[in-house]
């Protein structure tokens, strides 16, 4: 049983709202398996898309108000920003000076997620954040969307100030929990290497651990575990009555399998029954490759319980 299998079982208008702040490229291919039901909102000046059934791109850099923003184009496109690189900082380490020189400016119209949420009557079920360092700008433009439907973001944040005027990792994960939205995962860690006259890059050293200093993450962040189950249980909210099916897939799609078992544990009576029957033979088939040779007993015991 795969994920794309879970999928054909999902209610034909059965749509995750997902967020792409940074959408250059399109969305990440873990959403492959389910990208039928996944409505795309892509949100990047440089990288214009055409609507169509399953994306709606929006001409605006998100932000805390609605006005214009200069965006510094780079030589490494990835790293443009609406900040200015913090030159004397990454003028230590090894090509981060070339990446970031500002090869060209562009005016862009600017929007808060909240205002164009709202005038599309769209609830947010799902968002990524990729700004280089603008994170806080465009939360701060999002309140409405962190209180009411949100409830499983991924950002990128930095643990130094890479570009001037940045909100570290720390600040961000101190107001994302103010809003009910707790840290569960760090991944894609990112180091900066020191420049030296020796040409030390990576060599090696330390046991497994890595040269250099962390710069920056992904960060992924789920609506409190009991403010999630209550909602869920409450009818969902802003997310409507298939809260609860949204965050077992969306779960799965960033694979936290254990946290969408959990889930499916505490809602199942609420899924529809095509989707639960799906769900409950690919989590029981997870959970059996975790105890080996012992999992289908396991399995069949657990069916057994259920039916």
């Amino acid at each position: 049983m795969s994920l794309a299998r879970v999928a054909q079982a999902l209610p034909p208008n059965f749509r995750i709202m997902f967020a792409d702040v940074g959408s250059a490229g399109g969305i990440h291919r873990r959403w492959k398996p389910v990208r039928g039901h996944v409505q795309a909102l892509l949100f990047d000046p440089l990288d214009p898309q055409p609507d169509d059934d399953a994306n709606r791109y929006f001409p605006f850099a998100l932000a805390e108000q609605a006005g214009t923003a200069t965006l510094n184009v780079t030589r490494r496109i990835s790293m443009t920003s609406v900040l200015q690189p913090n030159a004397p900082l990454l003028a230590r380490f090894w090509d981060k000076p070339d990446h970031t020189r500002i090869e060209r400016t562009i005016s862009v119209q600017t929007d808060t997620l909240d205002h164009l949420m709202a005038q599309g009557g769209i609830a947010v079920d799902v968002m990524k954040i990729d700004v280089q360092g603008f994170e806080r700008s465009i939360l701060a433009g999002a309140e409405e969307t962190l209180e009411r439907s949100l409830f499983l973001a991924e950002i990128e944040l930095s643990f130094i100030d890479r570009y001037s005027g940045l909100t570290r990792f720390e600040d961000v994960v101190r107001h994302m929990r103010q809003k009910g939205l707790e840290l569960v995962d760090i991944g894609r860690i990112k180091r900066y290497r020191y420049r030296n006259a020796m040409g030390i890059v990576n060599p090696g050293l330390g046991m497994g651990d890595r040269a250099g200093r962390v710069a920056f993450c992904d960060a992924t962040f789920m609506l409190n575990d009991d403010l999630l189950r209550e909602r869920i249980l409450a009818g969902g909210g802003g997310n409507g009555t298939d809260l609860g099916l949204k965050a077992i897939i969306a779960l799965l799609v960033h694979g936290k399998a254990d946290v969408a078992a959990w889930l499916f544990d505490a809602c199942a009576d609420t899924l529809p029954d095509r989707a639960r029957a799906a769900l409950q033979k690919y989590l029981v088939g997870l959970g059996g490759r975790h105890f080996g040779r012992r999992g289908w007993h396991k399995a069949l015991d657990y069916l057994a319980r259920k039916v």
